[in-house]
């Protein structure tokens, strides 16, 4: 802790220092592995949005495909810029941030940064009927529901506060994809530990950060590794 593990600097020149003093032991490497916008996978999974499946199906950039359909242009025209504008979009409705959020994020006005999300829904009606479900059910339950079953209790559906509730919404939306997203991830450490015992490896998980995993492996099982 102080910092946690998960929150060692990478993008400045001392964060980059400060990491090189995590090593492997002699004979070892550090593996990471991790999973491809799991979150927004989830989503496609989840909403059952057609051009969001398709695109994972074939292998096709995510951010991309996003800002193709939100503003309406070939894929090979897109700028750097407008794909990073559909990448805080994506991210928006898995966090489920506002306008403003969105407008703080991206330096734009925030009636910019509604249209984005307006023509992010239209385009992808199945993600908006997804987040309507999402509250409706978590305002009756009284909770949200993971993909494997765990809840997370959003009392601040029932508050009269519209602040309250707007923030209770966003929880449960984004308890559907992070609550799952950590259940898979959990899923996957335990059959990763048991492959590696069952293998009679030397290889170790060490750390889990989100959606990345991080093991320490003998130079000779890298590759067997890497493929498990």
């Amino acid at each position: 802790s102080n910092p946690n593990l998960q929150a060692i600097p990478i993008r400045t020149e001392l964060g980059r220092e400060i990491r090189s003093a995590f090593v492997a032991d002699t004979g070892c490497k550090l593996l990471s592995a991790d999973y491809s916008q799991v979150e927004l996978r989830i989503l496609a999974h989840v909403s059952g949005e057609p051009k969001l499946r398709e695109s994972f199906a074939r292998d096709e950039d995510i951010h991309t495909t996003t800002a193709a359909e939100v503003l309406g242009k070939d894929p090979a025209t897109l700028t750097k810029d407008e794909r990073n504008v559909a990448k805080m979009v994506n991210f928006g409705i898995i966090y489920g941030i506002s306008a403003f959020g969105l407008s703080e994020n991206l330096e734009i006005p925030r009636d910019e940064a509604q249209a984005y999300i307006d023509a992010y829904l239209a385009r992808f009606p199945h993600v908006q009927a997804f987040i309507a479900r999402t509250i409706t059910q978590a305002a009756e339950d009284g909770y949200a529901t993971s993909l494997l079953g765990r809840r997370r209790p959003v009392p601040e559906l029932r508050a009269m506060n519209r602040q309250t509730r707007g923030f209770g919404e966003r929880v449960a939306v984004n308890f559907v994809m992070q609550g799952s997203n950590a259940d898979i991830i959990k899923v996957a450490m335990v059959r990763i530990h048991e492959r590696l015992r069952e293998e009679g490896r030397g290889a170790k998980l060490v750390l889990q950060v989100h959606d990345e995993l991080l093991l320490e492996v003998p130079d000779a099982e890298v590759p067997a590794v890497k493929e498990i």
